[in-house]
């Protein structure tokens, strides 16, 4: 494995999410866009956030995507049984091999089974970080 090229970091610090439905939901807030500098480069993707679950058992799928394209799948990632408030650090880590110098963007998308999931709520989890570093070849 080679060295760090470049890092590309976006934080959230505001209110963010509720999920509450069985459909992906691009977290929107938090692409990242980077720019490979060689075909060989390879990018290391990484996102993580705080959570909690209220009053019901839930199970949280996360995924990349780069541009259009799922790279990373997560299913059932995590489960929780509680019938109250339960705190759910997400992350999830790629490394990509994106083969291109042209700027590619990757998407957090999350969706839940069943309850509600709230990231990034405001005094509560604030500070959600999605992280991008190129690796040369």
């Amino acid at each position: 494995m080679g060295k760090v090229l470049q890092v590309v970091a976006n934080q959230l610090n505001a209110s963010g999410y509720t999920l509450v439905q069985q459909s992906w939901i691009a977290i929107v807030d938090m692409d990242v866009t980077i720019t490979p500098t060689a075909t060989t480069s390879k990018v290391l993707v990484n996102f993580n956030c705080g959570g909690y679950n209220v009053l019901s058992s839930t199970a949280i799928h996360i995924r990349i995507k780069r541009d259009s394209t799922v790279v990373r799948e997560c299913g059932r990632w995590a489960y929780d049984t509680n019938t109250d408030y339960s705190s759910l650090p997400i992350s999830i880590t790629y490394l990509d091999s994106p083969s291109t110098t042209s700027a590619v963007t990757y998407t957090i998308e999350m969706k839940v089974d069943l309850s509600d999931l709230h990231i990034n709520r405001a005094g509560v989890t604030d500070g959600g970080v999605t992280i991008a570093q190129e690796i040369g070849a």
